[in-house]
């Protein structure tokens, strides 16, 4: 059974990554040096945190064990792999946290490489590092474990080219090697219910019509769900249900109403008709956070806000050199015009009750690198608290014209206060347990 743990990892301004737990006590900085650390990613049991840590010269994986005590006294961290030129770019835990799945951008070959590392067999080694597998390449690439860790559904490719593919992958042997089960569509994370039961994706058939599959052990239970643009799905950490979005006109990104599939009955419930750009399960299943705008200019929504297929465009994940690239060349706006403000509801779906929580700026981490993979992060990073009665939100704040970054905790109840500052910092996420 896995400890209590109840905290929360960020990146504070100077790159460090540090936990602490939801009060603002319990400060502990887990790295220093000359490494730049990003996406901090919880172990399931909360033994450990896994980042991607950078410098000019390399790059690797890491992890930390994040134990209790004096941080004198914390185990070194341990390089899962590094590289001085194919830099890693996510990290995902297996559901056991014996191993780490991760991907690298490979330079040279214009793809993406997905990686498989024993967490056991680094730290039995002398000098930390572990024998890394390369198990697939793919530009975008995307993927889900299943729930007892023996098999990953991957998706890589885009729909345009002849090698994308849909598959399952043995990750601990891929060369046993399996078919793809379907022409991808455009959406980006494919995913496994918990159960094991259900598995979903897109697909685009030989007429170029676009369906959400829900597929699953018994030919009987397949069922197909049109939809405009790109959908982005996620299922319940409890129930057969998938919730997802997708717009209501054939444009390419995957803003637009949340609605959830039941896999059980293959009834279809819309849960909102506003524009959602990213939702999250909470823990227990029973709500669902997300997220609107609550400045709805059309220059804002689609000048401003990351296109999610561009991003696939550009290898899986946001360049930023690009992004900005873009938008210089763009007509001028004026700051004011160029600020994103969010709505954050959460949905209460046992009382078909939703509610605004609060309305923020959203900090610039969280829209150009978090936000445009939402579905993908789901799977490994939390923004939940396990007890399902809070989430953590990087927020942007502007003190005499100068702007920061504050890391909140934002009660989800009714009774639960208003949001609360705890560090200043980025990329937080809250342990599993």
């Amino acid at each position: 059974m896995s400890q209590r743990v109840n905290r929360i990892a960020f990146i504070n301004p100077n790159g460090e990554l540090v936990t602490i737990s939801p009060d603002g006590s319990d400060r502990r900085t887990l790295t220093c040096g000359d490494l730049y650390f990003q996406f901090p990613a919880w172990s399931p049991d909360g033994r450990r945190v896994a980042a991607v840590g950078g410098a000019p010269d390399r790059a690797g994986v890491f992890v930390f064990e994040e134990a209790a005590g004096d941080n004198l006294l914390l185990t070194p961290p341990r390089a899962i792999y590094e590289s001085d030129r194919d830099a890693p770019i996510y990290v995902f835990w297996s559901p056991d946290s014996r191993h780490l799945s991760f991907i690298t951008n490979r330079t040279e070959e214009r793809s993406l490489g997905l990686h498989i590392a024993s967490v056991a067999e680094a730290s039995r080694s002398t000098f930390g590092q572990t024998t890394t597998r390369l198990v697939a390449t793919g530009r975008p690439c995307f993927w889900d474990w299943s729930a007892d860790g023996k098999r990953i559904l991957l998706h890589t490719g885009l729909p345009s080219e002849d090698n994308a593919q849909l598959k399952f992958i043995d990750p601990f042997n891929p060369a046993s090697g399996h078919a793809s089960i379907a022409r991808p569509g455009l959406f980006q994370a494919p995913g496994i219910a918990r159960s094991g039961r259900f598995w979903a994706f897109g697909q685009v058939d030989r007429a170029g019509e676009l369906h959400l599959v829900v597929d699953g052990r018994s030919s009987n239970n397949r069922m197909l769900v049109p939809h405009h643009g790109v959908a982005a799905m996620n299922w319940s950490p409890t129930r057969d249900q998938l919730a997802y979005i997708s717009p209501t006109e054939p444009v390419r990104t995957y803003y637009g109403p949340l609605r959830i599939l039941d896999a059980t009955t293959g009834k279809v419930t819309l849960l909102t008709d506003d524009i959602v750009l990213a939702f999250f399960w909470s823990p227990d299943g029973r709500h669902i956070a997300y997220f609107t705008l609550a400045n709805i200019a059309e220059h804002v929504r689609y000048n401003i806000l990351p296109n999610p297929d561009a991003a696939a465009r550009g290898g899986g994940f946001w360049n930023r050199a690009e992004v900005e690239s873009e938008r210089e060349a763009g007509p001028e706006e004026s700051e004011e015009e160029r600020t994103l403000w969010f709505n954050l509801w959460v949905v209460d779906l046992e009382q078909d009750e939703h509610r605004l929580i609060t309305t923020f700026e959203p900090a610039e981490t969280f829209v150009n690198h978090f936000l445009p993979f939402f579905d993908q992060y789901a799977l490994s990073h939390r923004i939940w608290s396990p007890d399902s009665d809070a989430i953590v939100l990087p927020i942007a704040k502007h003190d005499q014209g100068e702007a920061r970054t504050v890391v909140y905790v934002v009660p989800m109840l009714r009774r639960g206060g208003p949001p609360r500052p705890i560090a200043e910092g980025s990329m937080a996420f809250w342990s599993q347990c």
